[in-house]
């Protein structure tokens, strides 16, 4: 009998239910962990881990995102790879909800921010994710891919 009174109402409300088993579903993807992209990369969740990252005269390049951000979620793997491929760039996450100190700090106001520091000086912001915009900030600031870094050293 329950059973008949359930079909009825999915038969006559398909809309709703398709609403409502998206909202859940959307609310299942929104708990899930954040995936690890791998790459040569520093979390940064407190003040302290930041002014700890920029003692030094190297470039450092930070992603500051949510986990909730689409576009945030697009730049992870591209951000993971390009850490492999700039041995001599510090790259670093802040993630905006769990260190929204260091996001205050550095004023970001959208996700996500990719910002480039040359020790405590900053040199670069991009907003939003454009791989090629990131990568003409890195290289504007002389930051070398893989083998040419090996090569400048000698």
């Amino acid at each position: 009998m329950a059973l008949d009174a359930i079909v009825a109402f999915v038969q006559q409300n398909p809309i709703l239910v398709l609403m409502v088993f998206y909202i859940f579903y959307r609310m299942f993807q929104s708990r899930q962990p954040w995936p690890d992209y791998g790459g040569n990369i520093t979390a940064v969740k407190s003040l302290e881990d930041w002014r700890s990252l920029l003692n030094g005269s190297s470039l450092t390049l930070v992603d500051c995102y949510a986990t909730w951000c689409p576009p945030c979620k697009a730049a992870a793997p591209v951000f993971a790879r390009m850490s492999e491929e700039y041995p001599d760039v510090t790259f670093a996450k802040v993630n905006v909800d769990d260190a929204a100190d260091v996001a205050k700090q550095l004023g970001i106001s959208a996700m996500p921010t990719f910002k480039l520091f040359r020790g405590s000086e900053e040199l670069g912001t991009q907003r939003g994710w454009s791989e090629g915009q990131v990568r003409e900030m890195l290289d504007k600031a002389g930051a070398v891919k893989g083998a040419q870094a090996g090569a400048k050293a000698e």
